[in-house]
């Protein structure tokens, strides 16, 4: 049982990163059509700069997570006024190259900056609780805790904001939704803002758990757009269940199967989910409200 728990803590706890990761990519993909393969070195530079002003500068808990928010978000606007806004109405294919060069760039940059020596963040909370025996870290409640926070805000955004239904009129129909008004580029560097904020966040919330290298990023994305395919992007609350169910089932087959499979876990998990059931795991959603 302690074992078990262990592992479902563990799940829970990397289901909440995948979750935050997934979020940002459809919350982008909503707005803009855009798939962002720069979202992994974004969460990247979120776990480096939230080291460079812990450790490097010394600056109190609260404000580091407050300001890697606010870089990220302007990292997030830089980056759609480069890799995306002059590619406008361009293929869809060439904007990915360009995210995904863009990403190169970010990855090759925090070599300069950082190296390539791994950094580890300290936790907010070092101390662990016991549940059923099993030593279960303070900080998987912390990340736990954010996700349903940013959910609930991120629920509030699309139901009760202008700029959330715009964002869902969007989603359903794109072409009715610009013949309508809706300007999309103003909404896109919101949106990339916000994306790369979420991404930011799940860096500086990973890093204590994992250590801080300039590879950090590709392979929690990669799981997170496991996430995004089998909870598609029609429904938030699809994602984050995806997620939590990739990375929960990926911790116990890892615990009980073998561990040498981990990072290929959320793959098999894809195919034998889209083999029994091709349309993912949650239902389609037929209609929306305004």
């Amino acid at each position: 049982m302690e074992r078990f728990v262990s592992l479902l803590a563990s799940g829970i706890a990397n289901g909440s990163i995948y979750a935050l990761v997934a979020l940002g990519i459809v919350l982008l993909q909503k707005a803009t059509g855009v798939i962002n393969f720069a979202q992994g070195d974004l969460l990247t530079l979120g776990a480096f700069a939230g080291f460079w002003l812990l450790v490097d500068e010394g600056l109190p808990q609260p404000v580091m997570f407050a300001l890697v928010i606010l870089l990220l978000f302007a990292a997030g606007i830089g980056l759609e006024r480069i890799g995306y806004a002059p590619l406008r109405g361009r293929s869809p294919l060439v904007i990915v190259i360009s995210t995904f060069a863009l990403g190169l760039g970010i990855r090759a940059a925090l070599v300069l900056w950082q190296g390539t020596t791994p950094r580890d963040l300290p936790a907010p909370f070092g101390g662990t609780f016991e549940l059923f025996g099993a030593r279960i870290p303070l900080q998987s409640l912390l990340i736990v805790g954010v996700l349903a926070l940013v959910g609930v805000g991120v629920y509030l955004l699309f139901q009760k904001t202008a700029v959330g239904r715009q964002v869902r009129a969007l989603a359903v129909d794109r072409e009715t939704a610009l013949l309508m008004g809706i300007k999309v580029r103003r909404l896109s560097p919101l949106t990339f803002g916000l994306s790369a904020a979420l991404a930011g966040l799940a860096g500086v919330l990973v890093a204590p758990i994992l250590s801080v290298s300039p590879g950090l990023g590709f392979g929690l994305l990669l799981n997170s757009f496991a996430a995004v395919i089998l909870g598609g992007s029609e429904r938030l609350a699809g994602v984050a269940f995806a997620a939590m169910f990739v990375a929960v089932v990926q911790a116990l087959a890892a615990g009980y199967v073998s561990p040498d499979l981990v990072d290929a876990y959320p793959f098999l998990i894809l195919i034998l989910v889209l083999a029994v059931r091709p349309q993912g795991l949650v239902r389609s959603v037929t209609g929306v409200r305004y």
